[in-house]
């Protein structure tokens, strides 16, 4: 006799449809969607998200912080340096903060994202070369700055910026990318799977670039992706960042505020 858990769009005992099957399957309802209804952790919330809430099992969430780093978010970093509004990208920090608040009194593991070239940047082709570097003169990826050279590894544009300095563990994850996605060539899938991680909570810089390729890929991993959309920003067009947000609840997951990140409804 088949398993219940294995016929997909069934309906369950509830009223809601199933979705997938096994050990990841949702379930989803008018109001809400259940992305874990097989935990017995004891610790189920649900989140007041877009398109619908949500309700999921903290012990399986981690807030994963991009590329908060000088060069995108500090005064004469590489953004700053490259005539774009490098306070745009800061507006992220107080979002950031409050996102590590919550994660910490979740009890969630919080992974840093970041940038770390080799300074020989035998690690990046030129398409990613290229895509940082559309003029001969245009100071590109692993090119010197005045304070050093541009998001590569030891230098101080690849360091967080000082406002979330005091705010990491020792026990935190550090992830170091050296692709847009922090999935890519990375050992960030590994971590989370060994550590049994299902939901990612996303937060940093570029929401339009670093931040919505870790989403997408997160999505095609069949992790549950949540982007807390006041603890992103970006130095692009304001369009950008509305495209964004509208993929990001229409196709790659989940979107809400860090309010609603520190304020789930406690299920027990």
């Amino acid at each position: 006799m088949t398993s219940p858990h294995r016929t997909i769009y069934q309906r369950t005992e509830d009223g809601g449809v199933q979705l997938a099957s096994g050990a990841a399957r949702w379930q989803l309802h008018e109001d809400f969607v259940h992305l874990c209804p097989h935990s017995s952790s004891g610790k189920l919330a649900r989140f007041d998200a877009e398109l619908k809430p949500f309700v999921d099992d903290l012990t399986r969430g981690a807030l994963v912080v991009i590329d908060m780093q000088n060069d995108f978010c500090a005064p004469g970093g590489w953004t700053d340096q490259s005539g774009q509004d490098h306070t745009r990208c800061r507006t992220a920090i107080p979002g950031v903060q409050r996102a590590l608040e919550a994660a910490r009194r979740h009890g969630m593991w919080v992974i840093w994202v970041y940038w770390h070239n080799r300074p020989d940047l035998r690690n990046l082709g030129a398409p990613t070369l290229y895509a940082f570097k559309h003029e001969p003169d245009q100071r590109g990826i692993g090119e010197d700055l005045a304070r050093g050279p541009v998001l590569t590894s030891g230098a101080w544009g690849a360091e967080i910026v000082d406002e979330l300095k005091p705010l990491m563990r020792e026990e935190d994850v550090h992830i170091e990318k050296v692709r847009m996605s922090g999935f890519y060539g990375t050992h960030l899938d590994q971590v989370l799977r060994t550590q049994g991680i299902t939901t990612l909570y996303l937060a940093g810089v570029n929401i339009d670039q670093c931040v919505t390729t870790t989403m997408e890929d997160a999505c095609f991993r069949d992790y549950n992706a949540v982007l807390l959309e006041d603890a992103c920003a970006t130095s692009s067009p304001d369009y950008c960042r509305q495209a964004v947000v509208y993929n990001a609840k229409n196709c790659w997951g989940f979107v809400m505020d860090t309010q609603a990140f520190a304020n789930p409804t406690l299920m027990g």
